[in-house]
């Protein structure tokens, strides 16, 4: 095996971000980031060997056996897991096939990394592994505000998939490509989810506003969420063609499907412009989905009062109205603000600290 080979199966997982200064991770997001990468891994091998997909992407046996993603000693700079794929010490040990799928995984990564969608095309040709793992890149990621991204680099601890912009980046690739879909096609309806046929990956919705059925295909990059919330409100976005009463009719073209989740927004870090904002004492936003008008409403700190079509558009929302209130209130000096103006800016400082997001 030459040096370049085996370099080339050398990767790091490097979780940076302001959560990670003290060298220390939390354990889930550890876990999530290298069970969500292996199955990238994975993905990419029966890919390569042409394994038909007909329901889940089961990963066989000899898949797992062949193409492990190995850990080794954990690093400091935030926090970095290096990971090797294969692993030399097995007696079956397929150098060969290896190096093509280490090989493979880079370029994936680079062509995700720089969103060439028709690179990445190149490389990994059928539309349903393509999909899959790119929801696998996504759900590597932690959830945003936590403090923590994670880029994946190589032997040279250089960045090939940039955590900071990684998930933009697959949302994008992610989009439906078709010239024939406009914007004002697109949206969400929401629904009961009643019916899941698997070999057709098509599901039926009770809607929210009709009580009418509605169909609509997946995509198996969905399935997790659906196989997770059965007979539970969903939002489903799509291409959408409406009935003459301004009803859906049906819905094509999925690439988004979301559960309600009217749990608390537990509010972490506040990201400002080259510093964040720490939260001094535990502050969080109640939520809320409005079945009549098919709206979250969040009621945070400081009175303040949201609402949008989804929960990610609502949490984003809050985090820029706390940005700003930061920004209007709590930087300036208290003597150019009103009464109630003064006790919010004291109310902010009582709540977060600054810190540089170099620091």
């Amino acid at each position: 095996m030459t040096i370049n080979e085996e370099n080339m199966r050398q990767l790091r997982l490097h979780f940076e971000g302001t959560a990670t200064h003290t060298h220390t991770l939390p354990a889930s997001a550890l876990v999530q980031a290298l069970s969500h990468f292996q199955r990238v891994v994975h993905l990419l091998a029966m890919a390569e060997e042409g394994r038909e997909v007909q329901q889940r992407a089961r990963v066989t046996r000899d898949i797992e056996r062949r193409f492990p993603v190995m850990c080794r000693p954990p690093e400091e700079g935030g926090y970095a897991q290096p990971v090797e794929i294969g692993d030399t010490s097995h007696q079956l040990f397929d150098e060969q096939s290896v190096e093509v799928i280490a090989r493979k995984t880079c370029q994936t990564l680079d062509a995700v990394n720089s969103g060439e969608a028709k690179i990445l095309a190149q490389i990994v040709p059928d539309t349903f592994y393509r999909r899959s793992i790119l929801s696998e890149l996504d759900a590597m990621q932690p959830v945003r505000h936590s403090g923590v991204v994670i880029s994946i680099e190589d032997f040279r601890q250089k960045k090939i998939l940039d955590g900071g912009t990684a998930q933009e980046r697959i949302k994008h690739l992610l989009a439906p490509q078709s010239s024939e879909i406009s914007p004002a096609d697109l949206g969400y309806v929401t629904g009961t989810l009643i019916e899941m046929k698997f070999n057709e990956r098509r599901l039926s919705l009770k809607l929210l506003e009709s009580n009418r059925s509605l169909t609509a295909t997946y995509g198996e990059d969905f399935e997790l969420v659906l196989l997770a919330h059965p007979r539970e409100l969903i939002q489903v976005h799509g291409n959408i063609v409406w009935n003459e009463d301004g009803s859906p009719h049906s819905i094509s073209d999925v690439d988004e499907v979301l559960e309600i989740d009217e749990s608390l927004i537990d509010i972490l870090f506040v990201e400002l412009d080259g510093a964040v904002l720490k939260p001094k004492v535990a502050l969080s936003s109640t939520v809320s989905y409005d079945r009549d008008t098919m709206l979250y409403e969040a009621n945070g700190p400081f009175d303040i009062l949201l609402n949008s079509v989804t929960r990610p558009d609502l949490e984003a929302q809050l985090y820029e109205e706390l940005a700003m209130l930061w920004s209007e209130y709590a930087k300036v000096e208290p003597g150019t603000l009103t009464k109630d103006a003064q006790q919010l800016h004291q109310e902010l400082l009582n709540s977060f600290e600054e810190e540089s997001s170099a620091s």
